[in-house]
C-alpha cells in the first residue's frame, strides 16, 4: 500500500538551501512511488506562488496556511502581532495539520528544519510517525532550541541532521539515541563546453546572497590587497540592503575598481566563464550548497573553514582549497596560487566532475531518511495519555517551555474577565 507522506515547510519558499535540498527529496519520493503532501506558512508573497506551482507540477500535494508565526517563539523572525494572537494562531495550525492528516490519512509526518514544532503536535495527537529533519547548528540565531532539546527528543521517531559536524554536533546533544545524517541535495546541471574564449581575464566569482553571514566583505577586503590588474571580482545574487551599503562603503572608501553586483539570476551558473575561480568565505553555513554546485561545475574552488562548509568540503572529497576563516593572508596567498597555476586547477576542477556526480547523487544523499521510510515499525515518542492531555490543553507558549507565566483556557470556555476564572 501506497504510504502518505507530509512535509511541514519551513518558509514554502526557494530562497534557502533547507527547503532547495527537501523540495529535492519530495520530488524523489513521488519518482519512487509515495505520496507527498506538503504544508507552509502561506504570507500571500509571490515567491510562495512560484514554490507552490513547483511542488503541485512534480505532483506534491501543497497545503498554504495562514500564521501570524510558524516558527517558535524565540526563533528569528520577531514577534507579530502580540502574544494572544500568535498563541491562537499556533494552536489552530495544529489543528488544520491534525485535520490534514486524518483526511489524507497519513503515515508519516517530518519537519524540514527544527524551527517548526506544530507537524510534532499534530502526529502525537493522531499517532502517526513524525521524523525531524535539523539544518541547523544550535548557535548563535538558532541557540534557542538547545532549551527544546527534550521536546525535540520526546516528539521525535527519528532525528536526522546534515552530515559532518552539525550531526556530530547533535550526537553530543541526544546522547541515549542515534542522530542520522544527510547531505542536502541540490540540483544541478553542470554546464559542459565552455568555450576557451569565452573570457580574455580571469574573474574571482561569489556566488549566494550578499549578507553578513555570508561575508563577502572579507573577499573584498582580499580583492583590494591582491591588487591584480586586469582582473575582476564579481557577485552573483541579490541583497540584504545594509550589508550591501557596509560593501559599497568599503569600495568607495579604499576606491577599488572593478568590482561588480550583479544582482539576483535564476541561474547564475550560466554567467560563470572558463577562467572563474569561485571564492565562498562565508561565516557560517551548515553544509554549502554554493560550494557543491561550484565544484559539480568544475569550477576552481576556494571556501572558509566555517563547520559547515568542511562538512562539505569532507563530503565532496576535499575539491577545491580551504582557508581559515578571517585569515586574509592565507586567502590572499590561496587566490594568488590558484590564479598563478590556473590552467592545471581547471583541469583537475573538470575531470573531478564524473565521481563527485556519483558520490552526490539522490539515493546517496537521502539513503538513511529513505531507509527509515520504509521501515513499517513504530517506535516513537513513549508519550502517554497524561503528556496528550498536557498538550491538549496548554498554549504553545507553555510547551514554549517559556519562563513567562501563561494562562491556559481550554477552548469555548465562556468568561468575561480573569476574575470569572476558576
Amino acid at each position: 500500500m501506497t504510504k502518505t507522506i507530509l512535509f511541514i515547510s519551513p518558509t514554502g519558499t526557494l530562497d534557502n538551501g533547507a527547503e532547495i535540498s527537501i523540495v529535492n527529496l519530495m520530488k524523489f519520493l513521488v519518482e519512487k512511488g509515495y505520496r507527498v503532501l506538503n504544508v507552509f506558512p502561506d504570507y500571500k508573497v509571490p515567491s510562495q506562488e512560484e514554490y507552490q506551482a513547483e511542488l503541485q507540477k512534480s505532483g506534491i500535494e501543497t497545503y498554504g496556511l495562514s500564521a501570524i508565526k510558524w516558527w517558535w517563539e524565540e526563533a528569528p523572525g520577531g514577534s507579530p502581532g502580540n502574544h494572544f494572537l500568535r498563541v491562537k494562531s499556533y494552536n489552530k495550525n495544529v489543528k488544520d495539520i491534525r485535520n490534514i492528516i486524518v483526511d489524507n490519512k497519513v503515515d508519516l509526518v517530518i519537519s524540514n528544519t527544527v524551527n517548526v514544532f506544530q507537524g510534532a503536535l499534530a502526529a502525537t495527537f493522531e499517532n502517526v510517525k513524525h521524523f525531524w529533519l535539523i539544518h541547523e547548528f544550535p548557535e548563535g540565531e538558532f541557540g534557542y532550541y538547545k532549551e527544546k532539546l527534550d521536546f525535540i527528543d520526546k516528539f521525535s521517531d527519528e532525528i536526522f541532521a546534515v552530515t559532518g559536524a552539525l550531526t556530530e554536533d547533535l550526537e553530543r546533544c541526544f546522547p541515549n539515541r542515534k542522530i542520522y545524517s544527510f547531505a542536502p541535495y541540490t540540483k544541478i546541471e553542470p554546464k559542459e563546453g565552455l568555450a576557451t574564449e569565452s573570457n580574455i581575464h580571469h574573474r574571482i566569482v561569489s556566488v549566494g546572497r550578499l549578507t553578513q553571514r555570508k561575508n563577502q566583505l572579507e573577499l573584498i577586503k582580499a580583492f583590494q590587497m591582491l591588487n591584480l590588474a586586469g582582473t575582476e571580482l564579481v557577485f552573483l545574487g541579490a541583497w540584504d540592503e545594509d550589508y550591501k551599503q557596509l560593501c559599497d562603503d568599503y569600495i568607495v572608501e579604499h576606491n577599488l575598481k572593478n568590482v561588480s553586483f550583479i544582482g539576483y539570476l535564476d541561474d547564475p551558473w550560466s554567467e560563470i566563464t572558463d577562467k572563474d575561480l569561485a571564492v565562498f568565505p562565508s561565516s557560517m553555513e551548515t553544509f554549502g550548497l554554493v560550494y557543491v554546485e561550484s565544484v559539480l561545475n568544475g569550477i576552481p574552488t576556494i571556501l572558509s573553514d566555517n563547520a559547515g562548509h568542511k562538512s562539505a568540503f569532507e563530503y565532496m572529497n576535499e575539491q577545491g582549497h580551504i582557508y581559515p576563516l578571517d585569515d586574509l593572508d592565507t586567502l590572499t596567498s590561496m587566490i594568488s596560487e590558484v590564479l598563478g597555476g590556473f590552467d592545471q586547477e581547471k583541469l583537475e576542477a573538470v575531470k573531478a566532475v564524473p565521481s563527485l556526480k556519483e558520490r552526490y547523487s539522490l539515493e546517496s544523499v537521502y539513503a538513511n531518511i529513505t531507509e527509515k521510510i520504509e521501515d513499517d515499525e513504530l517506535r516513537h515518542k513513549k508519550v502517554n495519555q497524561k503528556d496528550i492531555d498536557f498538550i491538549g490543553s496548554v498554549t504553545a507558549e507553555v510547551i514554549d517551555r517559556s519562563r513567562t507565566a501563561v494562562l491556559a483556557i481550554p477552548e469555548n470556555t465562556p468568561f468575561k474577565q480573569f476574575s470569572e476564572v476558576k
